[in-house]
């Protein structure tokens, strides 16, 4: 069988592209030279510095979405608006790019002092009464405007029973919620865009390739590969750099916790890194590959437990930025998506300059926030082995997390299972995944010994379910005592086994 590309952007180039040392990016369709730009500087600081006030910082951690700004793009082989955080996307990641905020939807007010005619989506926004403060307007406002021109993106154009979901990543205390709800359901369906519309206009017109790229200031420099020989060059003669890939997780050290690096290692230019591929090996998926593109490219009823966990993985405007293998080297021990790869089976490929090795993700977590990753090694994919189950059993995947609140929220227990039963009700096989219950997401692997053999039901179960009592050593926090997630363990299992039991 030979291997068939999914989702693709495209192939790293054979030879080193020349570096771009005076690299700029586009801010409202003008400009803006990033010589002598601190690296570490947030978009939404160079925006405001530039004069277009209307991102704000709520939070600086990506959270309320009051920073939300557009970002066209690339997304399978389509130009694209993407709505994402200012407040986390950093200086070094910007060159080539082409950035849009609140200010660019409508024309400016003449020289009688007339206004011109709203953007559809602001038109939307004032008829619903959606804006009182106006604090957070400008980055829904934003939000509304990706998805009304996406064309690619799995959320859009807006369907009116995904309304919500277009804005949930922006908090406001003032409307309730409807009015911005009601704003964004009277744009769906919307498929024919204003004539001349100059933003449909760019989507039209391929995006020219991102050149390799250095940025310089502060004190720090950010370099910008586009092959991933570059990339493990840079590594090797700057050891003290920071990997970047989407920043959602640096870029809130950088923001509330003040961290600065020597160097930034920016790796979302690197074209073999991002897509997807199926081979006999099983599906490969690559490590920039953001949560967005995850949910497009690869199919529901194969991978059940990924589209069950992705619209837990933080808001739209993260998913739009945060790659899978940034989320893996983060090593979180409540990771949403590290559970889901250690029920699947998955392994990571680390690349370091004497080739390529292939680690299993339950021996890639070594501790918290630690990986088996060596310091000249980059994670370059994720690879889940087929799917395929004998005739006749049935494969039981099932996921469920607790938390405060499902969504941009953090887990107090997340637990993620695949279970094959055969055509007698017997478990041939089991993976019983957590985070939450450890220092890094863990399988129960003696509970899972007694599953096999036994019957899918409540008798057959009884000594893999007595197992999980006290199968890890979880920690106490803010979120919840070590008591309370240890009894979690053992009653997510329960409930799985209530809702897909034989009989």
């Amino acid at each position: 069988m030979s291997p068939r590309a999914v989702g693709t952007i495209g192939d790293a180039p054979a030879a080193a592209a020349p570096i771009d040392d005076g690299p700029s990016f586009t801010l409202n369709g003008a400009p803006v030279v990033l010589e002598g730009v601190d690296p570490h500087e947030s978009l939404l600081d160079l925006v405001r510095r530039n004069g277009f006030t209307s991102p704000k910082e709520g939070c600086a951690e990506g959270d309320c979405g009051a920073c939300t700004v557009a970002i066209r793009q690339t997304f399978a082989a389509a130009s694209t608006y993407r709505a994402v955080v200012s407040c986390l996307t950093l200086a070094g990641q910007l060159p080539g790019t082409e950035v849009w905020t609140a200010e660019a939807l409508s024309p400016a007010p003449g020289p009688d002092g007339s206004i011109g005619d709203l953007h559809p989506v602001q038109a939307a926004i004032a008829d619903g009464g959606g804006s009182q403060c106006g604090f957070c307007t400008p980055g829904i406002a934003m939000s509304l405007f990706a998805s009304y021109y996406a064309t690619v993106q799995p959320e859009s154009p807006i369907a009116a029973d995904a309304a919500g979901e277009t804005i949930a990543g922006n908090l406001c205390r003032c409307t309730g919620y409807r009015s911005l709800r009601e704003a964004a359901a009277s744009l769906a369906g919307v498929g024919a865009k204003r004539p001349g519309d100059p933003f449909a206009a760019r989507l039209a017109k391929p995006m020219p390739p991102r050149p390799a790229a250095r940025v310089a200031g502060g004190g720090s420099v950010a370099y910008r590969p586009t092959t991933v020989e570059e990339a493990l060059s840079l590594r090797a003669d700057n050891p003290d750099a920071r990997v970047v890939a989407g920043a959602t997780d640096v870029g809130v050290e950088i923001s509330r916790g003040g961290k600065r690096f020597p160097a930034l290692i920016m790796l979302g230019s690197i074209g073999a890194l991002r897509g997807v591929s199926r081979d006999d090996a099983g599906t490969r998926i690559g490590a920039c590959v953001t949560m967005a593109e995850l949910k497009s490219w690869i199919p529901a009823e194969k991978f059940p437990v990924i589209h069950t966990v992705l619209p837990w993985f933080g808001s739209r405007q993260i998913r739009n930025r945060a790659t899978v293998g940034g989320n893996l080297m983060t090593a979180s021990p409540i990771g949403d998506l590290s559970v889901a790869w250690l029920a699947l089976g998955a392994e990571v490929a680390l690349q370091s300059r004497a080739g390529v090795r292939w680690v299993p993700v339950g021996a890639f977590f070594t501790g918290y926030r630690q990986t088996a990753a060596m310091v000249d090694e980059l994670l370059i994919a994720v690879r889940v082995p087929p799917r395929g189950i004998p005739a006749g059993s049935r494969r039981v995947e099932w996921v469920h997390k607790v938390a405060r609140r499902d969504r941009v929220d953090i887990s107090t227990v997340i637990a993620a299972y695949s279970i094959v039963v055969d055509g007698a009700g017997v478990v041939t096989d089991a993976r019983l995944a957590y985070g939450g219950g450890a220092a890094s997401p863990m399988r129960a692997i003696g509970a899972e010994k007694l599953m096999v053999g036994s019957r899918w039901d409540n008798s057959g179960m009884a000594a893999a379910r007595a197992a999980l009592d006290g199968a890890f050593s979880p920690i106490s926090d803010v979120r919840a005592t070590a008591s309370y997630r240890g009894r979690l363990v053992a009653n997510l299992f329960d409930r799985c086994l209530a809702e897909t039991a034989i009989g």
